[in-house]
């Protein structure tokens, strides 16, 4: 339930996609917001409960469209205990809004997280809310396969996936390979449906790009990881699907920001080809985020959880933050960072200024999945989803539809 009284939060450093409100304050009605911005343009209701901000910033909550678990949960535990946990543990780093994440699995198995999912977007949690069913596979190319698991992966069969779709309106994305046959169909199928059809793990030329896009294909999934780039086909060049993505205006995508998967430089090329406006932060986080260092079961493989060792890497001061790597140590599987990590990189690091990075992390992802008109900005008529941070970007509070889920 939302509070019963207004609440208004004051002395707030409140940042909106377009300005920085100093000395703001905004008004919660009923787990939305009824008034926000300068104090001397803003009456406050006299039975109104007070937060002093005390000249924090005051944002909108994170929205998550890219995440598999944490706190030891995984989507594919298949249980509403599960979500919970994952819902509580990215909370805890300013998160609101989350698309449950699948992995490549059997399909019962699949079927049996997306009714989980389904499940806890209808319920309150205790912690970040539940839009849907973000599906990552099975439909996905072996050659960029990365942590997904080879054994399931295949092509997409109408016969397949409109079973599914039928039955589960919460599945709001899905990434998939378009130029496996069949993949152009499912994009025509999603975009017809108003699905996300996000291109991921996929060895695309320029050309099935452009198919892709003419499919209804309109983001790509954690741009850089596991794509294909450009190769040589006798003498001739030919662009993959990152060259495909910087070029193409078409497309939105997004980053892997904990400061293990890009380094800063390539994430300028990313927002230099594609403007800010055109890149989502994502956590892609698994089981292991909020616990440490140690050995874990991730989408049913075996991974190590370790601190960076690369000391060529461009992150330097990132060595000793943690990140997921299959045993092998040559790919990673997700991460383990929270959004208020990813954030702070992209301020840090990637030079952004704090009302860039945070557009990233809350109104670009709304819009990827169509939510804009009611999340991922502080405006009157939306949801009440909010973040305090301090200005290392430390999650000092966060709020959800109304409801404190997190305090410091």
């Amino acid at each position: 339930m939302s509070e019963k009284k207004p609440l208004v939060f004051k002395n707030a450093k409140i940042i909106t996609p377009i300005r920085v409100i100093d000395n703001g304050v905004l008004v919660v009605k009923e787990g939305k917001i009824s008034s926000v911005g300068p104090r001397n343009e803003i009456k406050v209701p006299k039975n109104a409960k007070g937060i002093d901000v005390a000249g924090k910033y005051l944002t909108p909550g994170f929205i998550d469209i890219h995440l598999h678990g944490g706190g030891g949960a995984d989507t594919m535990d298949a249980t509403q205990e599960a979500m919970e946990k994952l819902s509580v543990v990215h909370a805890r780093g300013g998160v609101t809004s989350i698309l449950p994440t699948t992995w490549t699995a059997p399909l019962d198995d699949i079927i049996r997280a997306i009714e989980a999912i389904g499940l806890a977007k209808r319920r309150i949690l205790s912690g970040a809310q539940v839009l849907g069913v973000h599906l990552e596979g099975p439909y996905l190319s072996v050659q960029q396969k990365g942590a997904q698991n080879q054994k399931y992966l295949k092509s997409p069969k109408p016969e397949e996936y409109l079973k599914l779709l039928d039955e589960y309106d919460c599945i709001l994305r899905i990434s998939a390979a378009p130029e496996l046959e069949g993949g152009l169909e499912l994009g025509r199928e999603l975009s017809k449906r108003g699905i996300v059809a996000s291109i991921a793990h996929t060895n695309a030329t320029y050309q099935d790009m452009l198919a892709a896009i003419d499919a209804g294909y309109t983001h790509v999934t954690h741009m850089y990881s596991r794509m294909s780039g450009l190769k040589r086909v006798n003498a001739y060049k030919i662009s993959g699907a990152i060259e495909s993505t910087l070029l193409l205006d078409e497309l939105t995508t997004e980053v892997i920001a904990d400061g293990h998967h890009l380094p800063p430089s390539l994430i300028k090329l990313i927002i230099k080809a594609k403007g800010v406006d055109r890149v989502s932060l994502i956590t892609d986080a698994t089981r292991a985020t909020g616990l440490g260092p140690g050995r874990y079961s991730i989408a049913g493989l075996d991974c190590v959880v370790e601190a960076n060792v690369t000391e060529e890497f461009e992150i330097p001061e990132n060595k000793g933050n943690y990140v997921a790597k299959l045993l092998s140590r040559d790919a990673f599987v997700g991460s383990v960072a929270t959004m208020n990590r990813c954030v702070r990189n992209m301020v840090k690091f990637v030079g952004l200024s704090i009302q860039d990075a945070l557009k990233m992390a809350t109104i670009n992802p709304a819009k990827v999945i169509g939510m804009g008109q009611k999340k991922g900005s502080l405006a009157k008529g939306k949801d009440a989803d909010m973040v305090i941070l301090d200005d290392d970007v430390n999650v000092i509070m966060t709020m959800v539809g109304g409801r404190i889920v997190y305090r410091r």
